[in-house]
């Protein structure tokens, strides 16, 4: 799920290929479901643009029921009828989270597809390479040649355009791609598995760490480069006898993709397949609009959708809400305020949609911002957004309307998405029968610190 999500993410930049595939295939469902995957966000970008407009949300929300939820609609993927209702009724005003049980349903069906679109791929390439090079990737006598291609050409499936619009030089990348695939392969190989590690260190020496390929002068390195990995491998001898090291490894790895990215990711950008796809659909960054991780693999920073799912469905349940809170009270500043401030919010929002009356909507406004954001209380800012903010929502509570708290939200959302890994890890580690005890445990020692740093600071004052 979460290389899918990656790849739908970088789907504009990578010339459409996933849309393609889905299209080509004649699942309509596919179809519909990644449609409204992209459509979906350009319906959340508009809560992270400056100045919201409240009739474009509107009208984006309106057309994203009418054409995929509506029970006639379209472009429908099979999005049961409870689950209608409840957008339906949510409509009005529409939220960033309207459809986040809806988008978990398209992502599951998008999983299939996905699976399908790597199984396909990951054989095609299999097939071109072994008919392509002289040598095959392991003899046939070794119980080495039923391995797999590692999951890293998926990221990278669009090569295979410069295959079919540089035919002359198949050959060459093909070296260079298979030469990154056999390294990746032996650095993933268990430690344990000393004889399998050691043939696969010999076969890649001799395979590709000679003058042939990587010491001569058709090399992807420049000589300075050669000259450091014979370094960092204790020369040429000990990089044919000794099993590979990862640092060696990973250095040679890094040489090989940055020059398939400088020479032949350019041949891909240029082709007609992919210009012509990125004229499909404006170009929408999402990656700029959403909490952002860093993936080390590929340096890039992107967004996790399924992380935010799963987060926002943790802090709507009241018993993992709960676990949450005591977990975060446990690290001191606001943190606590920021779930309570979160939920109340929520609740905020759920009264607009029941279309009360405009006094005990404003009555509730009232009581959010005198417990959190001007409470009488110091500090009168009770949760972690920018003071500039605050000020905001006081001095414009009576022009915002039902997003009056919409930044603000999101800032506490994005603070507390921060401990997220942490929870989970720390859930995912322990029972669940001793999860709460141990989170009470560490709330009381808390109080206790607290009650302990009051009565010597009031003894120093005696």
């Amino acid at each position: 799920m979460e290389k899918m999500l990656q790849a739908l993410c970088a789907e504009s930049r990578a010339g459409s290929y996933f849309t393609h595939f889905c299209e080509q295939s004649g699942n309509q469902l596919w179809v519909n479901a990644l449609y409204f995957w992209t459509d979906l966000h350009y319906y959340r970008e508009l809560f992270y643009q400056d100045g919201l407009d409240p009739y474009r949300v509107q009208r984006e929300a309106q057309f994203l029921y009418s054409t995929y939820l509506f029970s006639s609609a379209r472009r429908r993927f099979g999005v049961d009828e409870k689950l209608r209702r409840e957008v339906y009724d949510r409509l009005m005003p529409p939220f960033e989270e309207l459809f986040d049980r809806v988008e978990e349903h398209a992502l599951n069906i998008l999983v299939e597809a996905w699976t399908t679109m790597v199984n396909r791929d990951t054989d095609a390439l299999s097939g071109q390479l072994d008919s392509t090079l002289s040598v095959p990737l392991f003899p046939s006598s070794s119980p080495l040649a039923a391995s797999t291609l590692p999951v890293i050409f998926i990221n990278s499936y669009n090569m295979k355009y410069i295959w079919k619009h540089h035919p002359m030089d198949l050959l060459l990348f093909s070296i260079h791609l298979m030469c990154w695939l056999d390294l990746e392969q032996y650095r993933r190989t268990p430690r344990q598995h000393k004889a399998i590690r050691q043939e696969r260190s010999a076969w890649i020496a001799a395979r590709y760490l000679n003058r042939k390929y990587f010491f001569g002068p058709d090399s992807p390195a420049m000589t300075e480069q050669q000259n450091d990995i014979l370094h960092l491998a204790g020369g040429i001898e000990r990089l044919k006898l000794e099993c590979l090291s990862n640092p060696v490894v990973v250095e040679i790895q890094d040489v090989v993709r940055n020059h398939i990215e400088k020479t032949w990711l350019p041949l891909f950008l240029s082709t007609t397949e992919f210009i012509e796809r990125q004229k499909r659909r404006p170009e929408v960054d999402i990656l700029s609009h959403f909490p952002l991780q860093k993936t080390p693999a590929e340096g890039l920073w992107m967004s996790s959708t399924k992380e935010i799912l799963l987060f926002r469905q943790t802090l709507l349940n009241p018993v993992t809400c709960q676990q949450f809170q005591d977990f975060v009270y446990s690290k001191g500043g606001f943190l606590e305020n920021d779930v309570l401030f979160w939920l109340e919010v929520q609740r905020y929002k759920d009264l607009c949609h029941s279309h009360s009356d405009d006094a005990t909507i404003q009555q509730k406004v009232s009581t959010i911002i005198s417990c959190f954001i001007n409470s009488s209380m110091p500090p009168a800012l009770q949760i972690d957004i920018p003071p500039q903010q605050a000020q905001h929502i006081l001095e414009k509570r009576h022009e915002l309307g039902p997003y009056i708290f919409r930044e603000a939200q999101m800032s506490v959302f994005d603070e507390l998405l921060k401990f997220w890994p942490e929870f989970q890890e720390l859930i995912s580690s322990i029972q669940e029968e001793q999860l709460i005890p141990l989170l009470q445990e560490k709330r009381q020692n808390v109080n206790t610190q607290s009650c302990s740093c009051r009565v010597n600071s009031s003894r120093w004052v005696s």
